[in-house]
């Protein structure tokens, strides 16, 4: 039998996902602030079609707009095999070009792309204020219309053939994360596409978006000079006078530190400042607030040197140790800015939060073949519910043995996404059907 590999596992996904949602698609209400921050990290690709058929290449977003009009300025684009310069605009809903009054404003008339995600039964035209159609671009899909989940418990796969199954998820899931991360290259370069997966992870699952935002907007260069920290919290819109009242005389010092930065620069960052709801704060562990991982933020593009020559050198543990170096005098024993102190001295990034970095901001800039021998060598950290669920849809049981390695917890993971209210052993069956 030929065991599943990364390719036979995406054409069984694609088999038993057919007709659902495509995957580039975002789920349910998603605000235009991370529409923006996906289409601008190449979440959507760089490829599209055009409503009228256009072919569509983009080579580069060009940079986030600091003023009133479109949300990207100077892009670059082939359409239709010619090389175009011009503005991109993100909406919601193709008819959000009216309703927002682009059409009649003139800062609108260098859009060359309208980008948006549903569009109504009745089409609607892109045109600027002097009459000229704009090129649309849609790149929603329907929801999704899931199976019926399966009974717990129950006799699955054994554990052979389930761990054929995770480690071909593990694959994929490498894989996919490497072609992303090549394409945030290619659109922002190295550095940067590694300076803001960084940010991503250190988002955790329920601030990734607004993290990767500000690491976009700051930008490594500027996040890595003295005034780096100041931007970052003030475009996070962290820098609130409210937490002069809720602080201790620490926390005003420090407050009164990123203040005396941030006044002198705010005027020209204004525009890009995030709206507070666009964060959680809500049943997050202390060490885990976004405060906090601001600030930790700043202490890696402070730090972004030696963590780039970790990754240069393919050292997971010099990367890891690298990460876990970072200190900050305030943050080392507060978790926010109002106050809030620690019970005792806390890292900035503990060991499983460098794990998780090391596996989705690190391998992923290695080539294919270097980061899965990578993955393979490395333990997991303690297997969360989501990881210990699977190997019971998997088997029919909890199985320990399955989920202890980083390379399983990842292929548990993926499997998660993609089939957790399918049959397992139609899993398998379309997994070796597509081997060959």
């Amino acid at each position: 039998m030929t065991l599943p590999s990364a390719e036979a596992y995406a054409a069984a996904r694609g088999a038993m996902r057919e007709g659902l949602l495509r995957e580039s698609s975002p789920p349910g209400r998603v605000s235009e602030l991370e529409l923006q921050a996906r289409i601008f990290a190449g979440e959507f690709g760089v490829d599209w079609k055009g409503e009228d058929g256009e072919v569509i290449q983009i080579r580069h977003f060009g940079i986030w707009n600091r003023e009133p009009g479109p949300d990207f300025c100077g892009a670059r684009a082939l359409i239709n095999g010619v090389e175009m310069l011009g503005d991109i605009e993100i909406d919601g809903d193709a008819r959000d070009w009216e309703s927002h009054g682009h059409s009649g404003n003139s800062a609108f008339n260098q859009v060359m792309l309208h980008v948006f995600f549903r569009q109504g039964r009745r089409r609607f035209f892109t045109r600027t204020s002097v009459n000229k159609a704009i090129p649309q671009v849609c790149l929603g899909g329907s929801r999704p219309v899931r199976p019926v989940p399966l009974e717990p418990g129950g006799e699955r796969l054994d554990e052979v053939r389930a761990g054929h199954v995770i480690e071909a998820a593990a694959k994929f899931r490498l894989r996919r994360k490497s072609v992303n991360f090549q394409r945030a290259v290619a659109l922002c370069g190295s550095d940067d596409a590694l300076f803001q997966a960084l940010a991503t992870g250190l988002g955790y699952k329920n601030n990734k978006i607004p993290f990767l935002l500000t690491a976009q907007r700051a930008g490594l260069e500027r996040a890595g000079k003295k005034e780096g920290e100041a931007l970052l919290f003030g475009l996070a819109g962290f820098l609130q006078a409210e937490y002069f009242d809720r602080g201790d005389e620490e926390s005003r010092g420090y407050l009164r530190g990123l203040w005396e930065t941030w006044w002198t620069i705010r005027n020209n960052e204004s525009r890009l400042i995030l709206p507070e709801d666009a964060w959680k704060f809500a049943s997050l562990r202390p060490a885990n607030h976004p405060h906090r991982r601001m600030g930790a933020l700043a202490g890696v593009a402070g730090a972004f040197s030696r963590i780039k020559r970790a990754v240069e050198e393919k050292n997971v543990e010099r990367f890891c140790e690298v990460l876990g170096s970072l200190d900050h005098p305030y943050w080392r024993w507060h978790a926010s800015l109002s106050r809030d102190p620690l019970a005792k001295r806390t890292a900035l990034i503990g060991s499983d939060r460098m794990l998780d970095l090391a596996i989705n901001a690190m391998l992923p800039g290695l080539t294919l073949g270097e980061a899965w021998e990578r993955l393979k060598t490395l333990t997991g950290p303690t297997a969360n519910q989501k990881v210990l669920r699977m190997t019971e849809w998997l088997c029919g049981a909890v199985k320990p043995a399955l989920c202890r390695s980083a390379m399983q917890q990842q292929g548990l993971l993926q499997l998660h996404e993609d089939f957790l209210h399918h049959d397992p052993e139609l899993v398998w069956e379309n997994l070796t059907r597509h081997s060959g």
